[in-house]
């Protein structure tokens, strides 16, 4: 009876750590396919880093900078520090200045080339949009400014389609008024529509 109970018991042990073994190989295995992931994903954005389409930069002042409510930064996700200095590095003979915030359009459309909405800030605010394929500048265009002391100011939409609305914002009423349109071509150049 004595050699039964030790054997149950030392049976149950080699058991008990074969089983703790396994979860431990289940879990190193996990963690290993996770690391393997993340390796493969660096520098590739996802589709939550990206801002989705359409971009209605009223919609984006009004949600993030006049209420500052918590869903801003799901919404409207902007370019980390480093993804920004190296993009501002690439554009600096294009673009004077350090940006407030960077954003990267989300394009549904099967293409090679990037659109970043640059917003610059201070006495007066700008945004510029560019369009780039690899490390290469496709277009660029100004899409809003406003200035405090000016009765109007220049704000703007990117449609699900890539057309542009380029439009006039009244400060008193905040009536709008389109003065001009674009359309970012399949090759990544903004023609005037």
């Amino acid at each position: 009876m004595y050699y039964k109970t030790h054997f149950i018991f030392i049976f149950a042990f080699l058991i008990c750590c074969t089983e703790r073994s396994n979860t431990k190989s289940v879990l190193v295995t996990a963690m290993e396919n996770k690391a393997v992931t993340n390796r493969a994903s660096v520098g590739e954005k996802t589709a939550t880093d990206l801002v989705a389409l359409p971009f209605d930069f009223e919609k984006y002042t009004a949600l993030c900078i006049q209420k500052g409510a918590s869903e801003c930064a799901e919404r409207y996700p902007v370019l980390n520090q480093e993804s920004s200095d190296k993009l501002m590095a690439t554009l600096s003979s294009k673009l004077e200045g350090t940006p407030e915030r960077i954003f990267q359009l989300h394009v549904s459309q099967n293409n090679d080339f990037k659109i970043y909405i640059i917003c610059f800030d201070g006495d007066s605010s700008a945004e510029e949009m560019v369009v780039m394929k690899g490390d290469k500048i496709v277009s660029q265009e100004s899409l809003g400014y406003a200035m405090p002391e000016n009765k109007t100011y220049q704000s703007f939409s990117v449609n699900q389609d890539l057309t542009v609305d380029i439009y006039e914002v009244n400060y008193s009423d905040f009536k709008k008024k389109t003065i001009r349109k674009y359309k970012i071509q399949a090759d990544g150049s903004i023609s005037k529509i």
